[in-house]
């Protein structure tokens, strides 16, 4: 029932008059409306209290004349505060955040639009406006003017679309009090114009003495190196050990040297202009093996000591020209950084020990799927790093488009709004502005952990490199461009006439810079870079055995469950099957990968594995994550193995690609002893991933000596499911292995898959390599690819399986399989049966690095070898056939020809249809057979 005291009722709403008010207003319309449509607390609150429409009923004393009191309108009073929320919504699109385009007048922000005007402004308190009004701000209208300050000025807000009222009021009173934005100190103003100085000046420098050379210079956004040195060393300060910073090619050069502390010499002297180099020993290296990369994809790492002993780093992530690819590394870097993974569980996370600081363009932003990809891990648990500071670097050009071909957004910004991501507009010619904002950002992530955003909003002085005429493409906005002065000259002039500086300091100041600019580049001549890398050869490694008895032992605990958990039944069963699996039984393989990831956890390896549905399994195989039929708690038994050395987890990821592997790779980056697997629901997925695959995985250790031990689990095989689904692109892995680069597998027993996986985790560190594990689909329950508990406890990874034939004179044809194929062939043969002593078989398991040794051995055990047959069942365009063919001819005995069986060269991976499907398979398996000379 409604509060019969009208007074009592008036007074409990006034209490909300400000910021709010308005949205209570919007509450009690939708509550009017339909009482369900709101909370049982805000319903429960209108019940009580009744309409807050009565609080409008104000008799207010005028806060200039002096006044008897009078009466206002309620509806007056309503005009007012929607005019304040407004402000508090529209006002960025007033300020003054775009150095080149002034704002035009915005109707939302009048006060005719909202039917009132200065009088009505002047008759109200402040308080119907601010909650909590300063002194000075008496009336409405002052509360007014001072909110126009606040969000129509120096800085554009957006943070009404954030859902949690808590965030969004402690946005509006950091706002709102101007605390965040207190006028800068003189030794921090001349400390901004030294930092801008030093990026002009920077830039200057390489375009003289490096003419016509691409350097993608940040001119135009300098006010982007303090910006992100002010986030770097506020969250030094805060005791954060680690920052992580990732960014495409603008402006890199001068985030290297400024922040990340590259030296000037080592930055110049990889322009390769005027400097002595030792050619032929670059070419030496270049065939060995090491391909370096151009110095405005390359990352650097600076560690140091801090004045309270403890150390620290700031990290400038690898970046190929994919612009926005490394912004999943940049978090899966930070993220590692944040674990503990020396203990037994999962791993402990602390969001303070790091911090990712991401840098975007203004049409990569909106423009790449990686962005929403990686955006969207923010709060999802397996991928969520406390809380990312974004900067838009805008200069209003992508390339040399204009923003309405690039983005059908009002700005480049907008995307985040989907993740509720609060962002502030700011103008790069306005750098006390730009600091201001990198507080904000770096306080709302330390206060709630969550993400921030700066739209920095400035121009480019060059064109897209600096040998580019953008006056081509954007005449008018260059015409501009080029008569604005730079925001150094500006600042500069700002503060001579603050009295901060005189014109003669400020010339010293630029003296000293290009004093050590100069004495930098004099260094070129001694100069040399040696390649980081010489030794391309495949690590060799030590696997040791693990007896039957610790693999009883560790089944038996893989299998228990604590006694208040309930099974599902129906996996209770097939979990049971496992019981006794190790001495009387088959062991499939995801019991074999179990076991393996056990003794990989006891021997203190830690381990993490992600991918589409990996906690089950794509095909209810793996089931390492067990659910409660009662509450659907979970539990994970590789997380209470005892004699565990390391930390365990798996995650089910959301339905990315490219971010998801991008974040394991930067992951593994930086944490070298983990065994980080990502799996994809089909191998095809992979697909979505190929940047990552052929910048990252390939090739990161040969152009930016980055180690990385990642495995993919790629499900492959054709079993009639149509071109999706049936094949991972083994070829498209070949094509990119070279020096030992990868280790490509494609086994075929569960024994084979448990080695393996063993075997990469002894060779995690800083010489690891990927694994890419072309793993099975109908293979996973299959008899003939399960193994001995004997076979796992004894034996070791085989590169190629193959079994010597006792009447090895009469065998003239061998055939060589990789994968699934090699399974069929054996069934067939066995179906069949008959005599077929003349035939011999084998399979790689290894396809890279190629086992030509260990293929030549068997060869020779075969005198009156004819024929070899190259078998697969993927098109003769794709699989391995292309890959394998030069290395077979060039091992290949004198009297033996060499034969491809599988399906032709095909436009597509395979068949749409089942009938076809099985027809063809059983084709080839019938010619690879077939006693005729092939």
């Amino acid at each position: 029932m409604e509060n019969e005291h009208p007074s009592e009722t008036q007074s409990f709403w006034q209490q909300f008059f400000g910021p709010n008010f308005g949205y209570i207003l919007e509450l009690y319309e939708s509550y009017r409306e339909n009482p369900e449509s709101v909370s049982a607390d805000t319903r429960a609150l209108f019940a009580t209290y009744g309409d807050p429409n009565t609080a409008l009923s104000l008799r207010v004393q005028s806060t200039q004349t002096g006044q008897a009191p009078f009466s206002v309108s309620p509806e007056r009073i309503a005009q007012v505060i929607d005019l304040a929320r407004s402000i508090r919504v529209h006002g960025h699109l007033a300020a003054a955040t775009d150095p080149l385009h002034p704002k035009g007048s915005v109707p939302q922000l009048e006060t005719s639009t909202h039917g009132i005007g200065d009088a009505d402004l002047s008759e109200l308190p402040a308080s119907v406006v601010l909650r909590d009004a300063p002194a000075d701000v008496r009336s409405a209208r002052d509360a007014i003017d001072r909110l126009r300050q606040a969000y129509c000025g120096r800085h554009g807000y957006e943070f009404q679309h954030l859902t949690d009222e808590t965030e969004i009021a402690w946005l509006q009173q950091q706002v709102e009090s101007g605390r965040l934005f207190a006028p800068l100190s003189s030794d921090e103003k001349k400390e901004l114009y030294a930092s801008l100085a030093k990026t002009e000046l920077f830039e200057k420098f390489m375009h003289r003495r490096f003419v016509g050379q691409k350097r993608f210079s940040v001119e135009g956004l300098d006010a982007l190196v303090p910006v992100v040195q002010k986030v770097t060393d506020s969250a030094l300060e805060q005791g954060i050990s680690t920052v992580v910073i990732g960014m495409a090619h603008r402006g890199r050069l001068n985030v290297l040297a400024h922040v990340v502390q590259k030296p000037y010499e080592r930055i110049f002297s990889e322009f390769h202009a005027g400097n002595n180099f030792a050619s032929e020993e670059e070419m030496q290296e270049y065939e060995l093996g090491w391909g370096g990369d151009v110095k405005y994809h390359q990352g650097w790492r600076h560690e140091f000591q801090k004045a309270d002993g403890s150390l620290a780093r700031i990290i400038l992530a690898n970046n190929p020209s994919h612009l926005e690819v490394a912004n999943p590394v940049v978090e899966g870097i930070a993220r590692a950084a944040q674990e503990d993974r020396t203990n037994p569980g999962l791993p402990q996370q602390d969001v303070t020990r790091a911090i990712p600081v991401v840098i975007h363009g203004d049409a990569a932003f909106p423009g790449e799927g990686v962005v929403t990809e990686t955006l969207n891990f923010s709060q999802i648990p397996g991928y969520y790093t406390g809380g990312t500071v974004h900067i838009i670097a805008n200069n209003h050009v992508g390339f040399t488009a204009d923003p309405e071909q690039g983005r059908s957004t009002r700005y480049a910004s907008d995307p985040a709004k989907g993740y509720e991501i609060p962002i502030v507009h700011v103008s790069a010619d306005d750098p006390e502005a730009c600091l201001a904002a990198a507080r904000l950002a770096f306080l709302y992530r330390e206060t709630f952990h969550k993400d921030f955003l700066i739209d920095l909003i400035g121009y480019r002085r060059w064109g897209h490199n600096e040998t580019d005429d953008p006056s081509m493409t954007q005449p008018v906005l260059y015409t501009l461009i080029n008569e604005r002065p730079t925001v150094k000259a500006l600042y500069g002039e700002q503060l001579q006439a603050e009295g901060v500086l005189s014109s003669e300091q400020i010339a010293s100041v630029d003296s000293e810079i290009s004093a050590a600019l100069m004495e930098a580049f004099q260094k070129l001549p001694d100069m040399h870079h040696h390649a980081p890398i010489t030794d391309f050869s495949a690590p060799q490694v030590e696997v040791s055995k693990v007896s039957l008895e610790t693999l009883r032992e560790m089944n038996q605990a893989l299998l228990q469950t604590p006694e208040d958990f309930t099974t599902y039944p129906k996996l209770k069963r097939i979990l049971e099957r496992r019981t006794d699996a190790i001495d009387n039984g088959d062991i499939d393989w995801a019991h074999a990968e179990a076991l393996a990831f056990a003794t990989i956890l006891q021997a203190g390896t830690p381990i993490r594995l992600t991918g589409q549905d990996s906690e089950r399994g794509t095909f209810g195989q793996r089931h390492l994550v067990l659910h409660d039929v009662n509450d659907g708690h979970k539990y994970t038994p590789l997380q209470h193995l005892p004699g565990a050395q390391a930390s365990f987890i798996v995650y089910n990821s959301p339905l990315s690609e490219t971010g998801v592997i991008g974040f394991e790779y930067g992951y593994n980056v930086e944490a070298p002893e983990t065994l980080v697997l990502w799996e994809a629901q089909f191998g095809d997925f992979a697909n979505v991933a190929q940047p990552m695959i052929d910048q990252f995985i390939a090739a990161g250790r040969a152009k930016w000596a980055e180690a990385s031990g990642l495995v993919l689990l790629l499900p492959h095989g054709y079993e009639g499911q149509a071109s999706e689904h049936s094949s991972a692109r083994v070829e498209r892995f070949l094509q990119l292995a070279a020096k030992n680069n990868l280790f490509i597998a494609n086994v075929t027993s569960s024994a084979q898959y448990f080695h393996l996986l063993r075997l990469q985790a002894a060779r995690l560190g800083k010489n690891a390599r990927p694994l890419v594990v072309m793993t099975p689909k109908s293979l996973l329950r299959n008899v003939r690819a399960a193994s001995k508990g004997i076979e796992l406890a004894e034996g070791q990874f085989q590169t190629v399986l193959h079994q010597p034939s006792e009447r090895a004179k009469k065998v003239t044809r061998l055939v060589l399989s990789s994968g699934k194929v090699g399974v069929d062939l054996t069934t067939e043969i066995e179906k069949r049966g008959g005599d077929f002593s003349w035939l011999a078989t084998a399979r790689v398991e290894q396809l890279y690095p190629f086992p030509a040794e260990r293929i030549q051995e068997i060869l020779a055990q075969y005198a009156n070898l004819r024929e070899v047959v190259w078998l697969q069942e993927e098109p003769q365009n794709a699989g391995a056939w292309s890959f394998v063919v030069t290395r077979l001819l060039s091992i290949l005995p004198a009297n033996a020809a060499l034969h491809y069986v599988g399906r032709p060269e095909q436009a597509f991976p395979a068949e749409g249809s089942p009938d076809v499907h099985n027809a063809e398979q059983a084709h080839i398996l019938d010619v690879a057979l077939s006693q005729q000379t092939l």
